[in-house]
């Protein structure tokens, strides 16, 4: 396989769900490489099963679809393609706005992304 061209940040969390009767998943750090054609392109350190149903959170997206590959490339790493069924984008603004209605908190570097601040004159 040929590299693509490293114009992406790299650093996405896959999740894969492991029990989904308790609703758990497992997060693992990979390489986003791409969309190309409702293909994610990305670099795992670990076998995923094909078939199985993902969400890949990217760039404040969330992508959500089904490992269509998986095979090896180089010492622990695996090309992995995902068959992309939907995308959810602003994320950050959604949690935000999740956390004002139910009056939980966030970390600050988050409502410093999501959410505007605005300064009032009180003259």
């Amino acid at each position: 396989m040929t590299p693509l061209p490293n114009k992406y940040p790299h650093t996405a969390v896959i999740q894969v769900p492991t029990d989904a009767s308790s609703g758990f998943r497992l997060s693992i750090p990979c390489e986003f490489h791409g969309l190309e054609a409702k293909r994610l392109k990305l670099v795992v350190g670990q076998r995923l099963s094909i078939s199985t149903p993902v969400s890949v959170e990217y760039n404040d997206a969330l992508f959500l679809g089904e490992v269509l590959i998986c095979k090896p490339q180089g010492a622990e790493k695996f090309h992995v393609e995902i068959k992309v069924e939907q995308i959810l984008t602003g994320l950050q603004s959604l949690l935000a706005l999740r956390a004002r209605l139910l009056g939980e908190g966030l970390p600050q570097t988050v409502l410093a992304s999501a959410v505007p601040v605005v300064h009032a004159n009180r003259n």
